[in-house]
């Protein structure tokens, strides 16, 4: 008999898990993920010259003891030293939304939305919603299959089918997953940031084959992390990136010097490009000679003259 894979679950994301398996079994521990660093820009994607998002989008994990939770004397704990967290098996992956502006009631501007690869309809699942820890933001098993009715307990009411991030829309059936080329899911780095340890994921090797203004949403999950209620994997906290621009070939404008966290992240081993300096789009020669010079201005007079002459 065929032994199904394991899927994921959101009814946890960003809330106290305790856990039954995995590096926090018998603890109660929450998970939180912030970005650190957000792409500013890329070049549309091409088969021939794949340029990834520059600077790479970085985000942090952190993850709090939670003691008494539940109770009114409950409180959590940062960990001290991210180096004993055992890396193998965490993942983040990503998920692409366009950055739709939103008009003065609320709706998004028509026309606004890019042209968007064909994909599959997003499946939505119940969350259980919680006052007093900020509640995942869409519903969506993403890749994975619909769960089973024996791992929806504890599930309540949805949550509505889109949401508003500042000045942007967001609904599931405005992703465009399908559009990101490269490294999707990756696994943590440990450095030092800030004058201490901590664990971060780098996606250095992401690209985007579509032309427009989008952002990143990250998820967090256990590959060995499991739950008393659920046999599926929780996901364990989701947060949104920064918008950035997409441009074609010609539009592209160049590459700033590379930041001081991507030349950290070189240093510990993580695979990425770095820049001393900036680095612009150079012209083509059809570009360049289309434009005349003072040289090509001052022979072009010379030849009119040499011709009056002559007549």
């Amino acid at each position: 008999m065929l032994k199904l894979a394991p899927r994921t679950t959101l009814s946890y994301i960003n809330v106290p898990i305790h856990f039954t398996a995995g590096q926090f079994r018998g603890g109660c521990v929450r998970a939180e993920l912030v970005e650190i660093q957000k792409a500013d820009l890329g070049r549309k994607y091409a088969r021939v010259d794949r340029r990834p998002l520059d600077p790479p989008p970085v985000v942090q994990l952190r993850l709090y003891h939670v003691h008494n939770e539940g109770t009114e004397h409950e409180s959590e704990q940062e960990v001290q030293d991210y180096d004993n967290i055992q890396c193998l098996g965490l993942l983040c992956n990503v998920d692409l939304f366009p950055a739709v502006p939103t008009q003065a009631d609320g709706s998004s501007e028509s026309g606004s939305l890019p042209r968007l690869p064909r994909q599959l309809s997003p499946v939505t699942q119940p969350i259980r919603p919680s006052n007093n820890y900020p509640p995942p933001s869409i519903l969506s098993t993403d890749r994975f299959p619909p769960l089973s009715s024996s791992s929806r307990i504890g599930a309540k009411l949805p949550l509505p089918p889109s949401v508003h991030l500042d000045s942007f829309q967001m609904s599931e059936n405005m992703k465009c997953t399908a559009a990101l080329s490269g490294a999707t899911f990756v696994q943590p780095a440990c450095i030092d940031y800030e004058g201490r340890k901590a664990l971060v994921f780098p996606f250095s090797d992401l690209a985007v084959k579509i032309e427009g203004d989008f952002f990143l949403r990250y998820r967090i999950f256990d590959l060995f992390a499991r739950t008393a209620s659920l046999a599926d994997i929780p996901v364990q906290a989701e947060c949104h990136g920064g918008p950035f621009r997409i441009y074609s070939t010609k539009e592209f404008p160049g590459l700033q010097p590379s930041t001081e966290l991507s030349k950290q992240l070189s240093r510990y081993g993580v695979r990425l490009n770095t820049r001393e300096t900036e680095r612009k789009r150079k012209k083509k020669a059809s570009e360049s000679s289309a434009i005349p010079t003072r040289a090509s201005k001052r022979k072009a007079t010379r030849i009119l003259r040499s011709e009056s002459e002559c007549d």
